[in-house]
């Protein structure tokens, strides 16, 4: 009786506020005012960005849905009163796939004219798929958007448009030059997408972040040649794109890394930024941050430069405010960063080899004007030695002071919830959610859902991981 007075008071409410908006009446991602809310999805009105130039597309006639993904599960969770997913089961949401952690946003709910959870990832054939999760029905759904290399690098960026419909932003990794993308023909619906279309970088492209700045405009930000980032803003009303402007360089030409973060300031997207833990001159984790207006700043509000202009000397890692200065030999690792916290925070590990690493939660101290660095445990082997490809641990997103740890303890991979209550000073006892069979099953990279439901708490991968090229693994979700 409780879910069907729901479903009477929706049907209500649908009615009053018009079937066309109903889905942006309270928020981006969800309509009801207890869900967590992203704050570039404030129904926000301001004028958009004037870009100074715009470029139409390119269609792909021949880019269809592809077949079905394989081995996704047989089974629906078991449907209770108040849930769809059974508290402390691990269920498989999407049966031999994996993800990356530079690409933003892989999962999110949303709750429009259906309650849904979405997902972004690459099967084990190389397909580029989605994933949906009806919390109402505890029904799963699959699609593919692309056929490309086998390349967990290769997962989509995901939204939701105003009007319901599902964008998804992709490129392949480092392979060309091309940044592609999607629409849903029908609101809400992974199943049915229209034609693929794509625009031409400088350079060779990877790791799409995507955020809505207004009604109208998605601003992308994506690694560029390796060594450069870029950012274009997508009109999704007139499918147009503004032109590429290179804003980062690193100077000594090798990789880097950045993740891209919604503050609970309004407009704001905060940045964290390190190189290759391998092979990058610069292990710095560094931090900088972009106003509603495109600027670029750094700690203590240092105007850097805009990312709206062609700078004609382009920003370096090295303009930016450090927030953990590494020592000789240290490798670093970024994993995540604070979502609309009460903080501006980041996760991170620093280690000498691929063997240990020691995970950092630090956060910025308004009073003080400082970094807070505190440790928090150590990660154990990497699943990947050479590459530093540790279990890495995220922020829930509706709390920064609960984090989901992956880590290896002995011969077994864990995925741990952590707690504190000072911003990482004192942690309590770590819960255990799951752990591997054997030292060759890897357990790592847990992801939170925007506005995730209480059906799912945290996102990871299970199976069997040599390389980015050559996994075996299954995505799995967890709720207490």
């Amino acid at each position: 009786m409780k879910k069907q007075y729901k479903i009477l008071l929706t049907l209500v409410v649908a009615v009053l506020c018009g079937a066309s908006v109903f889905g942006m009446c309270w928020g981006y991602f969800s309509t009801g005012s207890d869900d967590s809310q992203l704050s570039n999805s404030n129904n926000k009105t301001a004028a958009p960005v004037k870009p100074t130039a715009t470029v139409k597309p390119t269609v792909q006639p021949t880019a269809k849905p592809t077949s079905q993904p394989t081995a996704q599960p047989t089974a629906t969770p078991e449907v209770t009163e108040d849930r769809t997913t059974i508290p402390g089961e691990v269920v498989v949401f999407a049966g031999d796939g994996c993800y990356t952690w530079w690409t933003n946003a892989l999962a999110f709910r949303y709750k429009g004219q259906k309650n849904q959870t979405y997902l972004s990832y690459v099967n084990e054939e190389g397909q580029m798929s989605l994933a949906s999760f009806d919390h109402d029905k505890a029904e799963f759904n699959y699609s593919n958007l692309a056929d490309f290399e086998k390349d967990d690098h290769n997962s989509a960026a995901l939204t939701i448009l105003p009007n319901g419909k599902i964008l998804a932003v992709y490129a392949r990794h480092s392979a060309d030059k091309f940044i592609r993308w999607r629409i849903s023909n029908e609101p809400e619906d992974i199943t049915s997408f229209g034609e693929e279309q794509r625009i031409t970088s400088g350079g060779t492209v990877t790791y799409i972040q995507l955020h809505k700045i207004s009604d109208s405009e998605y601003r992308i930000f994506y690694r560029y040649s390796m060594s450069h980032w870029s950012t274009r803003i997508y009109n999704w009303v007139e499918d147009t794109w503004t032109d590429e402007i290179v804003w980062l360089t690193e100077p000594l030409g090798k990789q880097f890394y950045l993740w891209t973060q919604e503050d609970k300031q309004e407009g704001k997207i905060n940045v964290f930024m390190t190189a290759h833990p391998v092979n990058g001159p610069d292990q710095n984790i560094r931090y900088g941050y972009f106003d509603e207006d495109g600027k670029i700043y750094t700690t203590g509000d240092k105007l850097l430069g805009d990312l709206n202009v062609a700078a004609t000397n382009v920003l370096s890692p090295r303009d930016f405010d450090v927030v953990y200065e590494a020592k000789e030999g240290e490798h670093t690792r970024l994993y995540d960063v604070s979502y609309m916290g009460d903080r501006v925070g980041v996760l991170y590990g620093v280690g000498n080899d691929g063997y240990n690493s020691k995970y950092y939660y630090a956060y910025y101290d308004n009073a003080k004007g400082q970094w807070v660095n505190n440790y928090i445990c150590d990660s154990g082997k990497a699943a990947v030695v050479g590459n530093m490809y540790f279990g890495g641990l995220s922020f829930d997103k509706k709390d920064m002071q609960t984090l989901y740890v992956a880590r290896r303890e002995g011969d077994l991979y864990r995925m741990e919830k952590w707690t504190t209550t000072d911003y990482g000073a004192t942690w309590s006892a770590p819960v255990v959610i799951d752990e591997s069979t054997s030292a060759t099953k890897i357990i790592m990279r847990p992801i939170i859902p925007y506005n995730a439901s209480e059906d799912i708490d945290v996102i990871y991968i299970k199976g069997r991981y040599p390389t980015y090229l050559t996994y075996d693994t299954d995505i799995v979700f967890y709720a207490d």
